[in-house]
């Protein structure tokens, strides 16, 4: 995790666990404030809910981002290796157009080429994947001149099988993220804001028994990672 998350996934634990507290004590803590309903403690622990929600679905956006910087990654190396290969043919049977044009057909450079070079992903899986199963060892043999070729031409066969997985994973990211309408400055603000005036209250209320005021201390609670609430006596 960044600090940011670092920061957003250690509010969310605080708050909940206030909020978990709030819910386990609210019949002690009317005396404070008679507007402490159920209704208001059940409101409370939806906003944590959909806070965890909405740091989830960020997570889920953080996934399906290194996802496509991978598959990004990945994508340059193929087409380099794929241009290598064009390059390679080309030279190769510069004397010989009708091999040059068998080979190209074969390995599916006529129908795919223009479309990778546009940029088309689906594009690139089907060139990776014609090239990995059509060149045969008579053409490898006569494109390769030396170890360094013969290293770079069997490295082609590898991207198909690496694009299909990472391109799978990356759909079912997006399939599978959740739409959200409210960003997460307004959804976290407006919980920390409501947790901190309510401990504030209760902190007070709480000033000379401070082992449950601690409870309710948003400080505190940060810096000791209390993850669970903790029920009054």
């Amino acid at each position: 995790m960044n600090s940011n998350q670092n920061e957003d996934f250690n509010m969310l634990i605080a708050c909940n666990t206030i909020a978990e507290n709030f819910a386990s004590n609210i019949n002690e803590l009317r005396k404070i404030n008679h507007a402490w309903t159920d209704k208001f403690v059940n409101k409370l622990l939806m906003q944590v809910e959909e806070a965890f929600a909405y740091y989830l679905d960020l997570e889920a956006n953080r996934k399906i981002q290194d996802m496509q910087n991978k598959l990004n990654s990945i994508q340059i190396q193929a087409l380099r290796a794929i241009c290598f290969l064009k390059t390679r043919i080309d030279i190769t049977y510069a004397n010989d157009e009708a091999r040059k044009n068998y080979v190209l057909d074969q390995l599916g450079f006529k129908l795919y080429l223009q479309a990778v070079e546009q940029k088309d992903a689906e594009a690139l899986i089907e060139l990776l994947s014609k090239i990995r199963k059509n060149l045969s060892d008579d053409i490898t043999k006569e494109l390769i001149k030396n170890h360094s070729d013969q290293t770079f031409i069997e490295r082609i066969s590898l991207f198909a099988a690496k694009l299909k997985k990472i391109n799978r994973s990356h759909n079912a990211l997006v399939a599978t993220k959740k739409l959200t309408t409210k960003g997460a400055v307004g959804i976290f603000s407006d919980l920390y804001l409501d947790i901190l005036t309510i401990s504030k209250q209760i902190k007070d209320f709480y000033k000379n028994q401070p082992e449950k005021a601690k409870m309710f201390d948003y400080n505190y609670i940060v810096k000791h990672r209390v993850s669970s609430a903790v029920k009054t006596n």
